[in-house]
């Protein structure tokens, strides 16, 4: 009879725990959603938070990025950090393929919804996703909108920046920019088994806004794996 009670205790104990913990969670997503309005102070301390993140992260670190480093950069990833219970910032440095430290990334994810901030040595992306669509800034300037592959330029032209073509099963990601030809193509950290992968091909020489279109759409695709998304 004993056992049995304290059986029952112990149920009752786990259920409690359970039902509190998934309130918890609940209220943390829903204020992490709510966050992500840009009109917000909410969104503007939370770019700070993950801002801070990324400056420790890369503070000293990054080499000077320059025309090469596009072509040198690999899937390699240093001072990599996960999230925990109580706090859900990953973080980490992507290296060039003869590991120097030129890409850091810090941010957070929630399901379909997230922030992720990520830094060369002369200029940072803020990626806002929420949903299917993913908003761009470079060095706090608008810069696009992704939806569904479709990379348009920010503002009421939208003209088209880019499609990103990234099929799962494939191990590289075609980039056709805005003249419809295959400019770059990401490699796929899914199915790269390579010891020092690089994170891009490029198939021609690109004009700072294509580098910045190209760099933005790898950030995304190479670090998708690095943050465990709850669904």
């Amino acid at each position: 009879m004993i056992g049995k009670g304290i059986l029952g205790l112990l149920f009752m104990l786990f259920m409690v725990v359970t039902f509190v913990v998934g309130v918890v969670f609940t209220i943390a997503r829903s204020v992490f959603s709510l966050a992500l309005n840009t009109e917000t102070k909410a969104w503007r301390n939370m770019l700070d938070r993950i801002r801070a993140r990324l400056n420790r992260a890369s503070s000293g670190k990054l080499v000077p990025w320059d025309g090469e480093m596009a072509a040198l950069l690999s899937l390699n990833r240093t001072d990599v950090k996960k999230p925990g219970w109580f706090d859900g910032i990953s973080e980490g440095v992507f290296t060039t393929i003869y590991h120097e430290p030129v890409l850091a990334y810090a941010g957070q994810l929630s399901g379909k919804n997230g922030v992720l901030l990520a830094r060369t040595s002369d200029r940072e992306f803020i990626f806002r996703m929420k949903g299917k669509e993913t908003e761009i800034w470079v060095n706090s300037q608008p810069f696009g909108v992704l939806v569904e592959g479709a990379l348009l330029a920010a503002g009421k032209g939208s003209r088209m920046l880019a499609r990103l073509e990234a099929a799962p099963a494939e191990s590289q990601f075609p980039v056709l920019l805005a003249d419809n030809k295959t400019a770059a193509a990401i490699s796929n950290p899914a199915k790269t088994s390579m010891p020092n992968p690089r994170a891009l091909s490029l198939l021609r020489s690109l004009s700072p806004e294509e580098e910045n279109v190209v760099l933005a759409l790898a950030i995304l695709k190479i670090t998708d794996s690095c943050y465990p998304q709850d669904k």
